[in-house]
This record gives structure tokens, sequence and C-alpha cells, in this order.
């Protein structure tokens, strides 16, 4: 019965029973069990490499530290063992300590984050506090009515878009994308209408949606100030262009992803929608973080009432 005895061995420890219940209310990184536990780093450690052996625990790296978690999978028989003896064990005043500790460290961690983070907050990740989190509770509050994506790609923003949407069409020349986009929104039952065409000559009648949108696509296309031609043209009176694209930039990195434009001035965009939108404006958003820190730039154009 060697394996029933190492087990026991295991458990038995009163160490590794407090680690263990301390991971059960959440996942610990070393640092955290030695504040908790008030144990010494290197007996933390070995108890940790003892219960990850075994197979009750396991970690993630999370930056330079490590932060452990019961795993879900465990052998059976050792859960059923541990189990067993989380509840001869969890009455025990340690035991309540231990989670008065764990408790005044969360509070104490949850200040120190917040001031941590105030004037960089824009750098730092909140769960839940994600771009794409942020744009869906935008996109709650748009009214973007009947909107035509140019160059949608295949979809990846058609749920966003067509929550704020009366009307959502997609439009991309590449035949390999529309069908992916078809089916994107065919599989999420999104009221979606795909059509495969060059942003240059827009198969639609003047003056047909309320939105017009370019979603770094601006990039890719042969003739960047036709296509601002032709959105004006498709725009209802009072209806609005927005242009997500990139600055102009030297970075040859642009290339690999099929940039036909290594993005624009601000100048040429105002200048091009001109005819049509004589009081367009344009945002310099900041640069990426990473090299070589592209930067995006944001045109909206109105088209005044008649």
């Amino acid at each position: 019965m060697p394996a029933c005895a190492a087990a026991l061995r295991l458990l038995a420890d009163e160490s590794r029973l407090r680690i263990l219940h301390a991971l059960e209310r959440e996942p610990l990184t070393v640092a955290e069990l030695t504040t908790v536990l008030g144990l010494g780093q290197s007996s933390v450690s070995g108890h940790l490499g003892k219960l990850k052996q075994a197979g009750l625990i396991h970690d993630v790296a999370e930056g330079s530290a490590h932060r452990y978690r019961l795993r879900d999978d465990a052998p059976p028989a050792l859960r059923a063992a541990w189990q067993a003896a989380r509840q001869l064990s969890r009455e025990d005043p340690v035991l309540a300590a231990d989670r008065a500790a764990l408790a005044a460290l969360r509070a104490q961690s949850s200040r120190d984050w917040v001031t941590r983070v105030a004037g960089s907050l824009h750098r730092e990740y909140a769960p839940g506090r994600t771009w794409e989190s942020v744009a869906y509770a935008v996109a709650a509050a748009a009214r973007l009515g009947r909107c035509l994506d140019v160059g949608a790609g295949d979809g990846a923003l058609a749920g966003l878009l067509a929550s704020a949407a009366s009307e959502l069409v997609c439009l991309d020349p590449s035949p390999a994308m529309v069908a992916a986009g078809r089916a994107r929104c065919a599989e999420s039952g999104l009221p979606v209408s795909w059509v495969e065409a060059a942003g240059e000559r827009l198969p639609f009648p003047a003056a047909r949606f309320d939105t017009v949108l370019l979603l770094q696509s601006l990039q890719y296309v042969e003739e960047p100030r036709q296509v601002l031609a032709e959105a004006g043209r498709v725009l209802a009176a009072g209806g609005r262009l927005i242009v997500l694209t990139l600055l102009a930039h030297r970075h040859a990195e642009a290339a690999r992803y099929g940039h036909r434009h290594f993005g624009f001035r601000e100048r040429d965009l105002a200048a091009w929608v001109r005819p049509w939108s004589p009081a367009a404006r344009t945002v310099r958003l900041p640069p990426e973080p990473r090299p070589p820190r592209f930067q995006s730039l944001l045109l909206i154009a109105d088209k005044p009432h008649a």
C-alpha cells in the first residue's frame, strides 16, 4: 500500500494542510503564503514542491513570481484523501487565524494596488477592464443607424457593431474574408449582410447609410482618396464617416501585413473629405507601447444636412 502511505504522509504535515486550506480560498504566491502563514520562504517552497510533485497543486507564472492553485484534475484517490483531511481539520483555530491573515493581506494589497497605479491606470491590467469590454460598453450607447463597415475583414467586430446599428452591412474585397465573415455571423446568429466589393466602387445608391466605418482598413486600399469620396456619396445628410487608420510612418514592418500605404497625414485625410465635409476633424491616438510604436489616427467627418 505504498500509494496510500504516501498520501497519508503528505497530508499529515500541519504546514501542508495550512497551505492547502489557504489555496482553497484563492491562488497565492510563495511571498503571500509566507506572509499569511508566518512561515519561512524556504519552508513554504519546500512544502509547495512536495504538493506539486504529488499532483495536488500546480503553479502559473505571473511576472517573475508563480501563483499556486489547487488542481481540479488531481488523482482521484489523493483528492479524496485531501477532502477527508480537510473535513477533519477545517475547525482548527490555526486555520481561523490564517483566514484572518489572508483577509488582511487582501485588504492591504487592494489599497496598495490602487495607490500604485494612480496616474498609470491606462497601462495596467485589471480583471474585466479591457479595451474590448470598454468598446462594447461604449457601443451600447452608440447610435450607428444604417451602418456600412468598409474593409470589414472576417467580421471580428460584427458583434460589437451590430449591437449599435439598426442595419449592418459588412463589405470587403477579399472572397476569403467575406466567406469567413458570413460563417462567423451565421454561427453567432448576427443579422449582418455581407458584400464582396472594393471600397473604391461601392455598389450602393447615394445617401444609403447613416454611418460609414473604415477601421484600420484604409491602408489596404488602392485609392484611399476615391474610397473616402465614395463614403461621402453613400452617406445620408447628417451622416458620419469614422476612419481609424495609421498616422504616416516609415516602419518597414507594415509591409509584412499587406499595407499598400505607410499611414496617412492628417491634412491629406481632411482635404480628401473636404468637398462634402468641410468641418472634418482628426485626432492622434497615443503610440502603441511596443516597438515600432505605430500610432493611430482618427478622422471624423460629418455630412451636413441639406
